[in-house]
């Protein structure tokens, strides 16, 4: 089986390459690092170093490293022979790769070739429908016709590293690849050995958003507000991680309330997500985790949603709101949307800030129990 794979960054080769190496395909690259393309074809793949492995090597052979620039010919010979497409190049590149894409896509139909999948594998919500929607912009009338693009929900802790002056990546054992089973050409087959199966992506969705990402925003911002500078000397502190459990238990029982998830399979989750967190060796910044708050703190996303809906709910959101509070208090001189923040803050107040970032009514009883919050989080 053929594979074509746009995108040799991390994901590109520390997740889906494996993936499809595992599931028996011959894996083409698209890549634009002309050096990395380089090496690959030099050395016929790549190496992967599995982290809780010892740093094990795992190498993925790989059939050719291909450029856009200068194998566009060649690239779309691969895709007419392709039983797979799939992307890791970033939500904002998609747009980007649909030329050439398109450009295979109408040489397998002139060739007489049968619809194919396309697995966007970006860390964007609906990422599949984004895809399709930049090649239905160049003018094709028909997408449908030429292939089927499932959205996924992607997860693999992966981190671009060199060894012997060669480019490799450092790889979770961990993972999670979700993909739309409703969007495939024929549903009850899974082209991609290795991933979840789903016609509800959106739990999945949620899920990640809530737990992981929404997680670690609420360990950063109160980890910010103890003076602590990287994440890991957040997760070293045994009280704070007890607090960020208990944050993340209450993501857990709305997940449970609104999506079926059983008890049992959201704890193993937070135990595969803290343990993450805490892989040693691994150096991340408060700075980093905690940018951008408006964003993190807008309706719906990883601190607002799953504290609103428990609340709505009935359900205990304290941890939540103690998240959002610190959210507020966060203050970062280098982060644009930090400094904005605090100036609303300062030429308002926090009552009027509550209701702007997140959405919340401010005669709600939520609204009141965030602004105590605040309150108490001054230092």
């Amino acid at each position: 089986m053929q594979a074509v794979h746009f995108g040799a960054g991390s994901i590109g080769r520390g997740f889906i390459g494996d993936l499809l190496h595992d599931g028996g395909y011959d894996i083409t690259f698209v890549e634009n690092n002309d050096a990395l393309n380089t090496q690959i074809n030099q050395h016929k793949g790549y190496d992967i170093w599995l982290i809780e492995k010892g740093y094990q090597r795992k190498f993925i052979p790989v059939a050719a490293a291909l450029s856009p620039a200068k194998d566009s010919a060649l690239i779309v010979d691969k895709i007419t022979q392709a039983n797979l497409i799939t992307t890791a190049v970033w939500a904002d590149n998609l747009r980007h790769i649909a030329p050439l894409i398109l450009a295979g896509l109408r040489a397998r139909r002139a060739a007489g070739k049968d619809r194919i999948n396309i697995i966007v594998c970006e860390n964007a919500r609906f990422n599949g429908e984004r895809l399709k929607k930049e090649i239905a912009a160049l003018g094709e009338s028909d997408v449908d016709a030429l292939a089927a693009f499932p959205s996924t929900a992607v997860d693999r802790m992966v981190l671009a590293s060199t060894r012997d002056q060669q480019h490799s990546i450092d790889a979770g054992v961990e993972y999670e690849l979700v993909i739309d089973k409703t969007k495939l050409i024929a549903p009850d087959t899974q082209p991609l050995p290795g991933a979840v199966y789903t016609d509800n992506l959106q739990k999945y969705m949620d899920r990640k958003l809530y737990i992981i990402n929404g997680g670690h925003a609420w360990a950063g911002y109160m980890g910010h507000l103890q003076g602590y500078v990287t994440m890991q000397q957040i997760f070293a502190d045994a009280a704070l991680v007890s607090a960020i459990r208990q944050s993340m238990g209450e993501t857990a029982r709305l997940l449970s309330v609104i999506y079926g998830f059983s008890a049992a399979e959201l704890d193993e989750y937070i135990r595969f997500v803290i343990n993450r967190f805490c892989t040693p060796g691994v150096v991340d910044t408060v700075q980093r985790v905690c940018r951008a708050p408006i964003r993190k703190l807008s309706p719906g996303d990883r601190l607002t949603g799953p504290c609103l809906q428990c609340e709505e709910q009935g359900l205990p959101n304290d941890a939540l709101i103690t998240g959002i509070a610190a959210a507020l208090r966060y203050s970062d001189p280098d982060d644009e949307q930090s400094v904005s923040m605090n100036r609303f803050i300062a030429e308002h107040d926090i009552s009027q800030a509550i209701s702007h970032f997140t959405g919340i009514k401010e005669n709600s009883a939520l609204h009141g129990k965030i602004s105590k919050s605040y309150a108490a989080l001054a230092y």
